[in-house]
């Protein structure tokens, strides 16, 4: 599986090992660079580094919750203009609005569908663009 359009920087902020190592494969596989962060301090760190084209962060994580990484990167305005998209288990009514009006562009349920989400993904980045 190869992109279709220009490989992207991508942060994943995932506190699971396992859905971590999927999002990251499935992203290199398609030729993306993918940056990876145990939890939300770290991302925010690595996001702030490293600028990415785009950053897919997990809801709830111990340290600093995804909610406070759009906040914290929101609070910058380099980084009103990247995509966040929250990738989280959170699916019930309300927690997508509650995702958009901190700060996420878009949100993904999980499990995520590997045979859609690198598609899923380049879409929110070509919608950027």
């Amino acid at each position: 599986m190869t992109t279709t359009i220009h490989p992207a920087t991508i942060l994943v902020i995932e506190d699971d090992d396992a859905s971590r190592l999927l999002v990251t494969y499935l992203l290199e596989a398609a030729g993306h660079r993918v940056l990876a962060a145990e939890n939300g301090a770290v991302g925010l760190d690595l996001a702030l580094a490293e600028s990415p084209d785009i950053v897919l962060c997990d809801l709830q994580m111990p340290v600093m919750n995804g909610y406070e990484v759009a906040r914290g990167l929101r609070a910058s305005p380099r980084w009103r203009v990247v995509p966040l998209v929250a990738v989280t288990a959170f699916s019930m009514p309300g927690d997508r609005e509650k995702a958009l009006e901190v700060g996420f562009n878009e949100h993904l349920s999980k499990p995520i569908t590997p045979e859609t989400f690198v598609q899923q993904i380049e879409a929110f980045l070509a919608g950027a663009h």
